[in-house]
């Protein structure tokens, strides 16, 4: 990165008699100006509310379903698969609920809940000669939920909250300059102290891009994560989507092995898993993330598609918006750190950086060592990912 990527780095943010007027500068703005100019995955998460723990918590609420498995072998009864209650199902439907098969004409109509997740009812409206033997694993969606104006309010059917977590990180640099090389002016460089604060700051703004892609969080036990470990490191994106709740087991809910090279119907099936399985929903800001390689491969899709006019002079370009084939447009992020055999879904509406409540991006001064002057540039911050089993996804294994 050169120091032109700098400019906002200006003389009155960072100028020398700042410096020695205080001992210690709050440099979250500075970070926050590094993050707007990036183009690459950093610039693409917002910075959330500072944390008040090393170890951060979040709450994650989910809807309730509406739709269920199941089979049905003659019109007078459906069987739900995976239920064993019926306090289980009435979170889903209740007697009049008027359900329907996937690929059926037919409407069927709920009158009683057995415990076994068996329902009793009947064909409803004028379906009764359209039934059709209904097989195992079909998927039923509950078509209408009627109530009546003089039947009891019905039970509440609030989902338990799950509770989520991350470990914050410490990024740190320091600068050492003597008071001869502070007072010198040589070459371009006018001030070195100041030249080599910017240095830094981006040395650190690559480490903390790194750690957001490809950290895993410290592992105290076989199953156990924990910020009990001066070095701790936090959980980045990768290993979030493959282990959504921290306890060293991969769950790969939303991840596909595709071992092999990228290609739109793996892309394609990816985004449609997620989508099947609630996310992509109307909240959702999606952006699919690659490195340099990958980023190619994309590229390369459009070539039989584009048509090339006698007179056109611009043959290179980048194509930087993926249309799947739900008609949802995800624009096409590339970042360097990203490892070549991984593509990334990420939902930017349920991601963001927060820092410790006190020790965001900031910079100290050191105690003298004789002529030298010490400065350490330090920060504490971990990684939000919320809903990460349904609403981010990973390719991996592409070659």
């Amino acid at each position: 990165m050169t120091i032109g990527s700098t400019a906002f780095m200006s003389a009155g943010v960072w100028g020398s008699a700042l410096l020695t007027k205080l001992d210690k500068i709050d440099c979250s703005q500075v970070l926050a100006a590094v993050l707007n100019a990036d183009r690459e995955l950093l610039g693409h998460i917002k910075m959330g509310p500072p944390a008040e723990n090393i170890e951060v918590n979040w709450i994650e609420d989910e809807l309730v379903g509406c739709t269920f498995t199941g089979w049905a072998s003659g019109s007078a009864s459906v069987y739900m698969e995976g239920f064993t209650a019926s306090t289980s199902v009435s979170l889903i439907l209740r007697p009049y609920s008027v359900l329907q098969a996937e690929g059926q004409n037919w409407y069927f109509q709920v009158t009683s809940i057995v415990t076994n997740a068996t329902l009793h009812g009947g064909s409803y409206g004028l379906t009764s000669g359209l039934f059709a033997t209904v097989s195992t694993s079909t998927l039923w969606r509950v078509v209408s939920n009627p109530y009546a104006d003089e039947v009891d309010a019905s039970p509440d059917v609030s989902q338990s909250r799950s509770k989520r977590r991350n470990f914050t990180q410490i990024f740190e640099s320091a600068v050492e300059v003597t008071q001869s090389r502070k007072g010198m002016s040589m070459e371009a460089v006018v001030d070195e102290l100041q030249t080599q604060i910017k240095y830094r700051t981006l040395e650190i703004k690559r480490g903390l891009d790194i750690s957001v892609i490809s950290g895993v969080g410290y592992a105290s036990g076989a199953t156990t994560k924990s910020p009990d470990y001066s070095y701790r490191t936090m959980q980045g994106i990768i290993m979030y989507i493959r282990d959504y709740d921290m306890d060293n087991g991969l769950e790969d809910t939303t991840v596909t092995n595709v071992a092999g090279a990228l290609t739109i119907a793996d892309l394609n099936a990816l985004l449609y898993k997620m989508w099947d399985l609630g996310g992509l929903d109307e909240m959702s800001d999606p952006i699919i993330a690659v490195g340099g390689y990958q980023q190619r491969v994309i590229a390369s899709w459009e070539r039989d598609l584009r048509r090339v006019e006698q007179g056109e002079r611009q043959v290179g370009y980048y194509r930087d918006v993926f249309l799947s084939d739900m008609g949802k447009e995800f624009p096409v992020v590339m970042d360097k750190w990203i490892p070549k055999q991984n593509l990334i879904v990420l939902d930017r509406a349920r991601a963001s950086l927060r820092p410790l409540l006190g020790d965001a991006w900031h910079m100290e001064k050191m105690a003298k060592t004789g002529r030298t002057e010490k400065w350490q540039i330090s920060g504490q911050y971990t990684l939000e990912m919320r809903n990460a089993d349904k609403c981010h996804g990973l390719l991996r294994g592409l070659t």
